[in-house]
């Protein structure tokens, strides 16, 4: 049978564990001077070193040939502490034996005498936190006055369970969540190894997906590679990783900017039939915002501003644990879509914040008592707004500032380079292709036709391919990519290409007088 990644590449010297450099330096160093405490206690989240470190300090205190603070792996020693097969090696899991009598049996009464092959008898307790009390207690005294040939390794997931008393007669070191940098340095190595070629999207997806735990990630990366693939892209690894991409998120957060609640959930919906996992969408954009809150707060670039992606973020992370046991999984997505749109116009906006009186309006100066009819055309609706005791410069602000907004947006409509599009759309392709399966088998016949009022036209030969491509859904999503691509908003168009339209009229005029096109 073949053995699982995360055993077949678990780290057999010190300068393997990644991420636990503090712990690793200062045990080599207590080794080189041959300080080696009595007990350590090794704490910190599940799947980060802690067992391993444990077994590479018990290969160290007993190795025969130690070369540069490492263990040799090639002695009897080493080999039988490896192969499991050491008498003076006990490794525990207090998880199964939490009473006070296994204690007793397999440490205290056994720990006063020799090693039988070793230098050092070591006892590594896995879960220590489940020990009972009584047992804790048995404990103590051993740890406090242990014989010289006894080295005592605790590991724990849960440090605050653990009492007191034990914790001070032991050495702690805390364990870190590892890097998602190194975990993916790490992947590679093991892809490289395997000879196995893998997207650097395909190892941040699966290094996401571990939550900083390198046994999750290995453990993953592991089904990635039984698929039996040579290169592993996001298409492909799809099928085991849940599905979601970059691109929807974006798509995603793009209609939740331009508050249309009708469109984001209309996307969220489209995503669950995709089969898009709504636990894994909902990480993946917290993930992807909280990237760009770290560059809006360091000063980089970011789209969003701070206020939106604080909200969204706060009001996915409310929703997050009680997703499994709502009754429609997405409802409570959909609830916050529509707080999160708001659903208040500008225009609404404008008369609130007209309505606004300052504090101690009786007192300020520059207002007179009055009433000020606003007129605003906007849209082609007309807003009547009367206010009372405004200054008439701040009503002259806030008229300006309506003329302003629309003189903005007029501003913004992007100037299309047909050029740029036609250099560029390969990478779009490639984009689609990853996200849709269907879209590019049409998408790779199609030809950059032209510019049309603000659009893309799209040409393709067939009906069938002209209707699919202009499908709502379609449409926006290839409007999603080019502007990620291109970094304008382009709408686009499916259109029948021209050569075949004058094809099909010849043939109706060669039918006509009954000939045939040559």
């Amino acid at each position: 049978m073949a053995e699982v990644i995360y055993r077949k590449y678990r780290p057999i010297k010190f300068c393997d564990v990644i991420g636990q450099d503090h712990v690793v330096n200062t045990i080599q160093n207590q080794f080189s001077a041959g300080s080696i405490s009595h007990a350590y206690l090794f704490t910190g989240p599940r799947g980060i070193g802690k067992t391993t470190t444990a077994r590479l300090l018990a290969r160290l205190v007993n190795c025969k040939n130690v070369k540069e603070n490492e263990p040799c792996n090639e002695c009897d020693v080493c080999v039988q502490i490896i192969n499991g097969t050491a008498l003076d090696i006990y490794e525990i899991d207090a998880a199964s034996h939490t009473d006070v009598e296994h204690i007793r049996e397999n440490i205290i009464k056994g720990v006063r005498f020799a090693p039988n092959q070793l230098n050092k008898k070591v006892y590594i307790i896995d879960e220590v936190h489940m020990l009972s009390i009584s047992a804790f207690n048995a404990l103590l005294k051993t740890l406090e006055e242990p014989p010289g040939h006894a080295l005592f390794v605790l590991a724990t997931t849960e440090i605050h369970k653990i009492p007191d008393t034990i914790i001070s007669r032991c050495q702690r070191f805390d364990f870190r969540r590892i890097s998602a940098e190194k975990l993916v340095e790490r992947l590679n190595m093991i892809a490289v190894a395997e000879g196995v070629e893998v997207d650097v999207d395909v190892l941040e997806s699966v290094v996401r997906h571990s939550g900083g735990c390198a046994r999750d990630a290995e453990s993953l990366f592991g089904q990635l590679l039984a698929l039996g693939e040579s290169k592993i892209t996001l298409t492909n690894a799809s099928i085991v990783l849940p599905a979601t991409n970059v691109i929807i998120i974006k798509e995603f957060i793009g209609a939740l900017v331009k508050r249309d609640a009708q469109q984001a959930i209309e996307f969220l919906n489209g995503y669950i039939e995709q089969g898009v996992d709504l636990q894994n969408f909902i990480d993946e954009t917290i993930y992807w915002l909280r990237d760009q809150m770290i560059l809006a707060v360091t000063g980089n670039a970011s789209d969003l501003g701070l206020d939106l992606i604080k909200r969204t973020i706060e009001s996915f992370l409310s929703i997050r644990g009680n997703l499994k046991n709502d009754f429609i999984p997405q409802l409570s997505i959909e609830l916050e879509i529509i707080k999160l749109c708001n659903l208040i116009t500008e225009e609404s906006k404008l008369i609130d914040d007209v309505k606004k009186k300052p504090e101690n309006i009786n007192d300020a100066e520059g207002f007179k008592k009055r009433e000020v009819d606003l007129i605003c055309e906007k849209k082609n609706e007309n807003i009547l707004i009367k206010t009372e005791n405004i200054a008439a410069d701040h009503v002259s602000e806030m008229v300006s500032s309506v003329f302003e907004t629309e003189k903005k947006v007029f501003d913004t409509i992007p100037v299309i380079d047909i050029d740029e599009v036609k250099n560029k759309w390969p990478k779009v392709f490639k984009q689609i292709k990853a996200c849709n399966a269907s879209l590019p088998l049409f998408m790779q016949t199609c030809e950059i036709s032209g510019v049309s009022e603000g659009c893309v036209e799209l040409g393709f030969k067939y009906d069938l391919y002209v209707d699919a491509i202009n499908k709502d859904k379609n449409r926006k999503l290839i409007e999603s990519v080019l502007k990620d691509v291109i970094g304008k908003d382009i709408k686009v168009r499916a259109i029948k290409t021209k050569a075949v339209q004058e094809s099909e009229s010849l043939n109706e005029l060669a039918k006509e007088f009954g000939g045939s096109v040559v």
